[in-house]
């Protein structure tokens, strides 16, 4: 096998090349927005929650919108919820986003939700990242179907 991410070959695969730090990234998914400067004089604190591309917390994160949930399936059983919020999270900020995971093992069940604040990122999520490799697999990323009361 040839790791994708350093070209060698070798008894490792992509998600564990130890040179993942340094290579480039092969495909940027989306330009990151540009921070958002402070509106405060130099040096003033600003909290977490207010920074640019904050994610929401508190009573705002126990909220789900099911209208902007994904259901994201075919992912390996080295895939870790960390690496779901990473894939996902430059799409726009994220209200929830959750790996199943077996009880007994703790290894990954091959599907996880996420959940957009907006619409409009969810659609790109769905646009880009469906059909598209990660860990060795094809991620199938689809409209997520609401839960029955």
């Amino acid at each position: 096998m040839v790791c994708r991410t350093c070209g060698k070959k070798g008894d490792h695969w992509t998600s564990r090349c130890p040179y993942k730090d340094l290579a480039q990234p092969v495909e940027t998914f989306v330009d990151k927005p540009a921070a958002a400067k402070p509106t405060s004089t130099k040096g003033a604190y600003v909290p977490p929650s207010m920074r640019a591309g904050a994610e929401q917390t508190g009573a705002e994160m126990r909220r789900r919108n099911e209208e902007n949930s994904v259901r994201v399936t075919n992912l390996s059983e080295d895939t870790r919820a960390p690496y779901l919020l990473e894939l996902f999270r430059t799409f726009g900020p994220l209200v929830v986003c959750m790996l199943q995971c077996d009880e007994k093992t703790g290894l990954s069940r091959g599907f996880g939700f996420v959940n957009f604040v907006n619409k409009e990122n969810t659609e790109r999520a769905i646009n880009k990242l469906d059909g598209y490799g990660y860990d060795n697999l094809i991620l199938c990323v689809e409209w997520a179907t609401p839960r029955a009361n």
